[in-house]
């Protein structure tokens, strides 16, 4: 296997690892955060008011950190994809 063919094929096992971490992180943060809210609504004992919140709230910024990161890793593909091709 030439040099080239070893740097893909081990890149393409980094990305996909870097995504199954996105699913890891998606279930820490709803404990994280859903967790927290728990908590908090038993001192104040507004149960399940603020969990709830914490899910949602988490939830979201986790979509959002989602799509910027793959907005971003989009973006580098099509540089590299143009970096690759001759200009003519």
């Amino acid at each position: 296997m030439a040099d080239d063919d070893r740097n893909r094929f081990g890149r393409n096992f980094g990305e996909g690892y870097a995504y199954v971490a996105v699913g890891f992180q998606l279930a820490a943060i709803i404990l994280v955060f859903g967790g927290l809210g728990w908590v908090v609504d038993g001192w104040l004992h507004t149960r399940p008011l603020l969990a709830i919140a914490g899910f949602l709230l988490g939830t979201v910024g986790w979509f959002v950190s989602l799509y910027y990161r793959v907005q971003r890793d989009t973006e580098a593909a099509k540089r590299e994809t143009r970096k690759g091709k001759p200009e003519g």
